[in-house]
């Protein structure tokens, strides 16, 4: 088996990935996303360096993720902050909503906020 790297006894079900090539296979239970250790058996798999994904982590492995929407971001413009990608509309003030890319702004309990809403909401008088 490609994954437990356990023998395969004669007669036992194995599962074949073609995309993998024709040298591999695995134990049915063993055929899991690298990343979340999905069962991919009668599932879509993408297979990529050696690995094994479910389609949501092969996304991931191509293009970031936003941490607001959680949805692939496919523009060549967004922000990492937070150390997380985001999409720039996505990035906001957690008080008044207004777009927090390309400027100032502070974390109050690990929310983001502008520097307005910080000095009329959270700033000692």
């Amino acid at each position: 088996c490609y994954h437990c790297k356990l023998n395969m006894k004669e007669g036992d079900p194995a599962v074949y990935a073609e995309r993998a090539g024709y040298d591999k296979l695995w134990h049915p239970g063993c055929f899991v996303c690298c990343a979340c250790g999905e069962l991919l058996v009668d599932m879509i798999y993408f297979w990529k360096n050696g690995n094994l994904y479910c389609g949501r982590h092969y996304c991931d492995s191509e293009r970031p993720r936003c941490a607001g929407c959680d949805e692939l971001i496919f523009s060549n413009e967004y922000t990492l902050a937070e150390g997380q990608n985001w999409h720039l509309k996505h990035f906001c003030c957690f008080d008044c909503d207004c777009v927090l890319a390309g400027i100032t702004y502070l974390t109050v309990n690990d929310k983001p906020v502008c520097k307005s809403c910080y000095m009329k909401n959270y700033a000692v008088v």
